[in-house]
């Protein structure tokens, strides 16, 4: 049994504010259920849904929920344990789609193990975001004392020189449905390939990279596809982790990333009553 100071935690997550709603009714609304600060109140109702207004106790969420609900908010609070219960994400480094089928037949190859197949209808949600992460570089280098006679002497000291750089990162998700179970299908990086298998073994355009949307958009007909995680503002411990702040690019992190793609498919998942 966990202790009080362990108590589970949820994500309280606002999917949509009744019609007519301003900014003063959603902030009354956080401070009613959640006994928010209003000055937090208003910087979290500022932001449109869907997303995470804060962190609850699991144990009281069904009483915010009521609370939110009763005032016409459509609103679901997933708990971590939940949103770790997610299966861990499968890196794909290509897809290959079988034309002329129906429902639309897809092969995943991940190079290390053999092909596999599934469907359109197994297809729930496909997620699609660019991520920034910091890569940093650290190099040593002696340092020049002076010349004489045509040669450098160098001093003992060692000067360490370090430099950052942005760096982004495509990403994107196949959330499957396969045996009543979930899996997470991940691509990363604009040489991903989804494509025709007349077409796989085609080397890719570095310098005109197809758009893995586009590719799939038209073969999967009523699939959820979502691409706001740019606007999507992690919860304070998933910006801690990730090291980065509300206000900071670093909050578009692959580890936010990772958190916004398996807090939709749990979301949705609730939604449609899926277990």
């Amino acid at each position: 049994m966990r202790s009080d100071s362990h108590l589970a935690s949820s994500y309280l997550s606002i999917l949509g504010w009744p019609a007519g709603f301003l900014l003063d009714d959603r902030i009354e609304a956080l401070v009613a259920s959640i006994g928010m600060d209003p000055d937090q109140a208003r910087s979290e109702a500022m932001m449109e849904p869907p997303t995470v207004v804060g962190t609850v106790d699991a144990i009281i969420s069904d009483e915010i929920l009521r609370v939110l609900h009763n005032l016409g908010v459509l609103a679901v609070a997933p708990s971590e344990d939940e949103l770790a219960m997610y299966p861990d994400p499968e890196p794909i480094k290509r897809i290959a789609r079988f034309p002329e089928t129906s429902p639309t037949a897809f092969a995943a190859d991940d190079n290390d193990e053999p092909a596999w197949t599934f469907t359109t209808d197994d297809i729930r949600l496909i997620v699609s975001g660019t991520a920034r992460y910091t890569e940093t570089k650290v190099s040593a280098k002696r340092t020049t004392m002076g010349a004489g006679n045509g040669t450098s002497r160098y001093s003992t000291e060692v000067e360490t020189v370090r430099t950052e750089r942005i760096r982004t990162k495509d990403m994107l998700d196949i959330h499957l449905v396969m045996n009543g179970k979930p899996r997470l299908l991940r691509l990363t990086g604009q040489r991903t390939l989804i494509r025709s298998l007349e077409d796989i073994d085609d080397p890719p355009s570095l310098l005109n990279p197809l758009d893995p949307i586009g590719l799939l958009k038209p073969h999967i007909p009523g699939v959820q596809i979502d691409q706001a995680f740019d606007s999507f503002n992690p919860p304070p411990k998933i910006r801690l982790k990730s090291g980065g702040s509300r206000h900071s690019a670093k909050k578009r992190t692959p580890e936010a990333f990772g958190f916004y793609s398996v807090w939709l498919a749990t979301i949705n998942r609730m939604l449609r009553g899926e277990g």
